[in-house]
């Protein structure tokens, strides 16, 4: 047999254990439903801890068991959950970068056209620079 696809013999145990904790935690399920033990017989507290006991046991060694595989494939979700959206954050990405790019240039236009030193033509009331002497529409002075 070639070595690299023999399997490492902790996983085989830890593999092991995740069946024997099905096996207990059915068992203790079991327990649960049937009423955690006979009333006639004081037996009830017994049945009820080992019923406990034994779900407890078992769903802990069937999650301790199968760890590797459900690391693996949580693994495998994550990934495949980044790939899927990776498209959609960069287009996210790329739209918001133009919504700011556009915020900024209207703020420094607004803040330009704030600063801009403006006043109007006494007789034909279009805009000029307020340091102008003559009216660029009508040519009068001011």
């Amino acid at each position: 047999m070639n070595d690299k696809n023999k399997k490492p013999a902790h996983l085989l145990v830890l593999k092991i254990i995740g069946f024997i904790g099905i096996a207990v935690a059915i068992v203790g399920f079991v327990m649960v439903i049937n009423g955690f033990g006979d009333f006639e017989h004081n037996t009830f507290m017994l049945g009820g801890f080992l019923a406990s006991v034994g779900t407890f046991v078992g769903v802990a060694c069937l999650v301790s068991g199968f760890r590797p595989e459900i690391v693996r494939l949580s693994t495998k979700t994550a990934k495949y959950v980044q790939e899927d959206v990776k498209e959609d954050l960069t287009d996210m990405a790329e739209t918001g970068s133009k919504i700011v790019e556009g915020a900024v240039k209207n703020i420094t236009r607004a803040a330009i056209d704030g600063l801009k030193q403006t006043k109007f033509c006494k007789y034909c009331g279009a805009e000029i620079d307020e340091d102008s002497v003559y009216c660029n529409k009508c040519g009068r002075e001011q």
